[in-house]
C-alpha cells in the first residue's frame, strides 16, 4: 500500500488555525504574512541578503515570520559563517514590533498554515507548502545549488511552481503581486505536489491500516492456536 507522508495530514485537513498562530506570534491581525524559510548554506540567500528581505518585507506593511534551518542556528561555522544569525533576528524582530516574528519551534507546519506566501530559497518546507497552493517565490541564490550539492531536478522543480527573484526590491514587489493574484501558477503548484505528495490528507489513515493488516494475520493466529503446556502452566491452566 502506498501511503504518503502523515506529516502533511493536519496541514491539508486544515488543522491549524491561521489566525491563532498569527496572534501567539504577536503579529498583527490586519497584516498579511510572509513565512521566511532559508536552507542552510553560506551561499544561501539568508547570507546574501536575509536582513534586507525580511527589513524590506516588514516595512512593505507585511508580517514577517523568520524560520531558519536548524543548522543556520549551529554553532559550527561552516553552518553559519561564524554569523550568530539567533542574535540578529532577534534583536530584528525587537526592532519591528508586530510585524516581525522569530521562531525557532521544530515542526514548521504551523508557520506554513499561518503564511499568505512564502519565500526561500530552497528548503524542504518550500515543496510542503505547495499542497496548501498558496504563492511561493524563490530568492535567486546562484551558488547554492553547488555549495549545498543540491539535484539540479529538484531546483528546477520547486523555481517551476513559483516567483523567482534576485533582489530584495524586486521581492517586495513580486510579493504583494503574487497576494493580488494568487491564482497564478495554482495549477504548476497543484502539479507539483502531486508528484511529491501521494494523496495528501489521509496518509496517517492509510500508515495505520496498512500496520492492522500486517497485525491482523498474527493476531488471529495467536487467538486461535492452542497453548503449549509451558504457556498452560504459566497461566494457570489445569
Amino acid at each position: 500500500m502506498l501511503v504518503g507522508y502523515p506529516k502533511l495530514d493536519r496541514l491539508v485537513n486544515g488543522g491549524y488555525d491561521p489566525a491563532a498562530i498569527r496572534s501567539s506570534l504577536g503579529l498583527s491581525a490586519y497584516r498579511r504574512t510572509a513565512l521566511y524559510a532559508p536552507t542552510y548554506s553560506p551561499a544561501s540567500s539568508l547570507h546574501l541578503a536575509g536582513e534586507a528581505i525580511v527589513q524590506q518585507l516588514a516595512d512593505a506593511d507585511l508580517n514577517v515570520v523568520v524560520k531558519l534551518h536548524d543548522r543556520s542556528l549551529d554553532s559550527e561555522q561552516r553552518y553559519n559563517a561564524g554569523i550568530d544569525w539567533r542574535e540578529r533576528f532577534t534583536r530584528l524582530a525587537a526592532s519591528k514590533s508586530q510585524r516581525i516574528a522569530f521562531v525557532e519551534a521544530p515542526d514548521a507546519s504551523p508557520l506554513l498554515a499561518a503564511a499568505d506566501v512564502m519565500i526561500t530559497d530552497h528548503s524542504s518546507v518550500g515543496f510542503e507548502y505547495l499542497v496548501l497552493d498558496r504563492p511561493l517565490l524563490v530568492y535567486d541564490a546562484p551558488d547554492l545549488a553547488w555549495s549545498a550539492r543540491i539535484n539540479p531536478e529538484k531546483i528546477a522543480l520547486l523555481r517551476g511552481a513559483a516567483s523567482v527573484v534576485k533582489t530584495p526590491g524586486e521581492l517586495v514587489q513580486t510579493t504583494h503581486a503574487s497576494l493580488s493574484d494568487p491564482q497564478r501558477l495554482s495549477r504548476v503548484r497543484q502539479r507539483v505536489a502531486r508528484e511529491l505528495f501521494h494523496a495528501p490528507g489521509h496518509a496517517t489513515d492509510r500508515a495505520v491500516a496498512l500496520i492492522r493488516g500486517l497485525l491482523a494475520p498474527t493476531t488471529a493466529h495467536d487467538e486461535t492456536r492452542e497453548a503449549s503446556p509451558e504457556e498452560q502452566h504459566a497461566g494457570g491452566f489445569r
